[in-house]
Order: C-alpha cells, then sequence, then structure tokens
C-alpha cells in the first residue's frame, strides 16, 4: 500500500476522513461509492467544460492542449471528453447556441434530487453561459493548466489542474470555477487550493500570483484575495504533515474514521463500510 501522488481533492478527503480516504485511494479491493449526491459533480464537469472551451476554441485554438482518451463505463465525463475532442477537430469556435444545445443534452442526464433542484442550476448554468460573450478572455496563458509538483524529502508529489491563468501588467492571476454557492473572502483565504495553485503557478510561470479568484459561476459572484508568500510556505508543510499521518496509518494497519453526518451521507459513498457510522446510526 503506498500514496504515489497528492492533490487537493485527496487531501480534502484526507482531512474529512482518513477512513474515507483509504477507501478511495488506497483501499486494493476498490470498493464502489454508494449514496453519493453526484450532481454535484457532473453540474460541476459540465460547466468546468464550457468554461474552457469557449475562449480555447474562439481565442486560443494554439493553446497546448492535449485529446481526452475515453475511460471504461458510460459517464457524462466521458460525453463532455468526447465532445471536447470533436471541437478541437473541426477548428471552428463554439457558440453560444451550441454551447446551449449540448448544456440542454447533458442537463437531463445529471440525477438531480428533485425538479426544484433541477430548474435552479438549469436557469443559473444558462445565466452564466449567456454572459460569456461580454467577458474578457484577453489575458488568458494557460486553460486546464496540468501541473505535478516535487514536494521532496520523500513526499509524493502534489499533481492538479488549474482551471484558468491570465496575466496582465501587475502579474499572473490565477482563476478557479466553483458550482457551490460562494464563499466568504476570508474562508477563501484559509483554503488550501488556491495557494497549491500558486506553488504550482511559479513553477510553470516563473512566478507567484499576485491575485486569486474563485468564480462561483451559478451565482455571477468572483470573490478576490491576494495570498503572500508565507501561506504557500505554510500549506507545503501542511501537506507533508499529512502526508506523514497518512504513512503513520498505513504502517499501523487502520485509518481512523472522522463522522460528520452531512458528508457520511452526501459525499463519502462508503458509510456502509465505516462501523463509527453505524454505531451513530443503529447500525443502518
Amino acid at each position: 500500500m503506498e500514496v504515489k501522488k497528492l492533490s487537493n481533492s485527496a487531501l480534502d478527503r484526507f482531512s474529512q476522513c482518513p477512513l474515507s480516504f483509504y477507501h478511495n485511494y488506497l483501499n486494493p479491493e476498490r470498493p464502489k461509492q454508494e449514496g453519493v449526491e453526484q450532481f454535484y459533480a457532473d453540474f460541476g464537469i459540465l460547466m468546468h467544460f464550457l468554461a474552457e472551451f469557449y475562449p480555447r476554441t474562439n481565442f486560443y485554438m494554439d493553446m497546448e492542449w492535449k485529446p481526452e482518451r475515453r475511460v471504461e463505463g458510460e459517464s457524462i465525463n466521458n460525453i463532455i471528453n468526447s465532445y471536447g475532442n470533436q471541437l478541437m477537430e473541426r477548428g471552428k469556435p463554439l457558440t453560444v447556441d451550441e454551447m446551449i444545445a449540448i448544456y440542454n443534452e447533458i442537463i437531463p442526464m445529471i440525477d438531480f434530487p428533485s425538479d426544484k433542484h433541477k430548474e435552479e442550476y438549469y436557469e443559473q448554468g444558462l445565466k452564466y453561459i449567456e454572459s460569456m460573450p461580454d467577458k474578457d478572455w484577453s489575458k488568458i496563458i494557460g486553460l486546464e493548466k496540468y501541473f505535478k509538483i516535487d514536494l521532496e524529502n520523500g513526499t509524493p508529489p502534489l499533481t492538479g489542474v488549474i482551471d484558468k491563468v491570465e496575466k496582465d501588467d501587475k502579474g499572473i492571476i490565477i482563476t478557479d470555477y466553483k458550482t457551490s454557492k460562494p464563499y466568504s473572502e476570508n474562508l477563501t483565504k484559509k483554503k488550501s487550493q488556491l495557494p497549491m495553485y500558486g506553488m504550482a503557478a511559479f513553477m510553470l510561470f516563473g512566478e507567484l500570483p499576485y491575485k486569486y479568484r474563485y468564480d462561483f459561476v451559478r451565482f455571477g459572484k468572483v470573490v478576490e484575495v491576494e495570498i503572500p508568500i508565507e501561506r504557500l510556505t505554510e500549506v507545503k508543510h501542511q501537506i507533508k504533515f499529512k502526508f506523514m499521518q497518512m504513512r503513520a496509518y498505513i504502517n499501523q494497519g487502520s485509518f481512523p474514521a472522522n463522522y460528520s453526518d452531512f458528508y457520511c451521507r452526501n459525499f463519502c459513498g462508503y458509510s456502509r463500510l465505516c462501523s463509527r457510522f453505524q454505531d451513530f446510526n443503529g447500525g443502518v
């Protein structure tokens, strides 16, 4: 059993619950997730795709891009990847009408928990799509930019993808798209994700970002923060400490469970394998 690489999502899951992290990333039996609210992820995949391919096909067709490989099974992610490959092969700008057509095709495939949720998400996503031609796409230097950072001293590399990198006369700006409700500026500063992207930007472009953004596409709100280099160093140390914890749990052959009713029921997917969840819920 070995942790070969780290990512923001893996580290987040480990912080939420080490046992959930084990089942998702290390368990050799690869148990399937059950009871997960998949609509969050599926809607996010769809909106990320549109936010990437509108500027890519309209203004940055020559920017570095690798065709997506099809993975096993039928999924929204597979369909989206296929669309991306086709758009790049045809070499023409993606129009708003075409985006809406794709959007209308994919939305019925998403398993929303209620018609109310579906209507709300649909209208919010549609409004964002229609606003895309009015946005400034002129300063982009990277779209869906993959990174792999060597953290040294035996710590596995940190990997991830930055949604959008821009550069203006002041320097580099990092943007990550979110389909959740907007965070406060204070909470945004506390998140580890953007400092990770700051490290990646320095590795990829040779300078630290002067501004970081979360673009909450459902709500038309952008939260901007500045992050000092000391925070990047702090997050790097936190990642190394979390890996030390992972290694300790591997050595002792047991990953502890953290109980949070909302997370366990909606996002973990492995509650049936967790004795602590069963204890809190009468063996259900």
